[in-house]
């Protein structure tokens, strides 16, 4: 029996997306570890050709071509039994595949619900025409994994998908993410130059919009006059004008601390060296952060709107995205309540084991097993 050829096809690299890098490595190796006497897993990124040099990067016009007119003809050539286009903003690929044999996978409808005004604090300047044109294939997949039951309904209620075409499959954590010991907590925490154990850190991630950060300003200076220890605040991104706009509203005893370029390990170092991860997100297709964080022993306090809540299960303390005293409420129990807070980490610890890689890569081989069977 001749073995089952799957054929993942991911993102230019050149497009940066980081998050869809991760998905395709982990999910690749994951495929690799489960039986591999029944399939082969290939895996295309495509390349910008050469004569492309001649396209202007202005605007995006060289990544768009790219994506919309070279990777199209490179895909064409390299179709497998089973394809898996792994990020939906490629799903126009499908028009070059067999439909009957390729599913895509969808992380998130942010441009589309941002332009229609359904997340709060993003808008869109312009309609995403090329957005559009790339879900408006995905009733063409013969299957299509969404990230979180938040996703698939976005897909259902925006996108016109049927729920049976849809199958929700959570993305997995990487294992690096790991308590350290309180001896090493207190090491990476001075290898930051942070304050010491006398002052409470809180972080905040990302540069999007959407991620809220006046809301997480008006949480943190609430909180100065609430909390027992000094509170000092820290920036996970690149500089954000946004962030400055913000910051020039609110009075920050203690100066915001920015780090940028962080790679995995010290991301690590990072959720250890703080008191609490403060992540009033307005919309998150799946939300890695927070369970990083988990699994690093850290607390959490998040919104409790799109993913979000099925993610973060009972692990995290939650309010409305707008609510800034109920925000600041709890992250002041995960501060100075010591019974509380490690009842939230005890929780947080469990609630990260349910994502591993190899829980999606097993659940994503179920999904090419049934295309194969109903294809008889």
């Amino acid at each position: 029996m001749s073995k089952l050829n799957i054929t993942l096809f991911r993102d230019f690299k050149e497009d940066y997306r980081t998050s869809m890098e991760i998905y395709a490595d982990n999910l690749g190796e994951g495929l690799r570890l489960l039986d591999n006497s029944r399939f082969v897993i290939n895996e295309y990124q495509p390349k910008i050709s050469s004569w492309m040099q001649i396209i202007p990067k202005r605007l995006d016009l060289r990544i768009r071509a790219a994506r919309y007119f070279v990777y199209p003809l490179q895909a064409k050539e390299r179709q497998g039994t089973i394809n898996h286009i792994i990020d939906h903003s490629y799903a126009h690929l499908i028009k070059v595949l067999d439909p009957k044999q390729t599913i895509i996978t969808v992380h998130d409808m942010i441009p589309q619900l941002a332009w229609k005004g359904i997340i709060p604090g993003l808008t869109y300047p312009h309609n995403p025409i090329l957005n559009k044109l790339s879900l408006s294939f995905l009733k063409e997949a013969r299957a299509v994994i969404a990230v979180s039951n938040s996703t698939k309904s976005d897909l259902i209620n925006y996108c016109g998908l049927q729920e049976e075409q849809i199958t929700v499959i959570h993305n997995g954590l990487n294992t690096i993410f790991r308590p350290l010991s309180e001896e090493s907590r207190i090491s990476v925490r001075q290898n930051f130059r942070f304050p010491d154990c006398d002052t409470n850190i809180i972080l905040i991630t990302g540069n999007q919009s959407y991620k809220n950060h006046f809301t997480s300003l008006r949480v943190v200076e609430r909180l100065q006059s609430m909390c027992q220890k000094p509170i000092q605040l820290v920036s996970l991104g690149a500089n954000n004008e946004e962030l400055d706009y913000y910051l020039a509203k609110v009075n920050l005893i203690n100066p915001l601390i920015r780090l940028f370029g962080i790679n995995n390990q010290q991301m690590v170092d990072l959720y250890n060296s703080i008191d609490c991860l403060l992540f009033p997100s307005w919309y998150e297709g799946f939300g890695w952060p927070p369970l990083e964080a988990m699994a690093c022993g850290t607390p959490v306090v998040t919104s409790n709107v799109a993913s979000l809540p099925e993610i973060v299960g009972d692990a995290a303390l939650m309010a409305a995205p707008d609510d800034v005293e109920n925000l600041a409420k709890a992250v002041q129990v995960m501060l100075d309540d010591r019974n509380r807070r490690r009842e939230f980490i005890d929780r947080g610890l469990k609630n990260s084991t349910r994502f591993t890689w190899e829980h999606c890569a097993s659940e994503v081989m179920d999904v090419y097993d049934k295309m194969q069977i109903n294809s008889f």
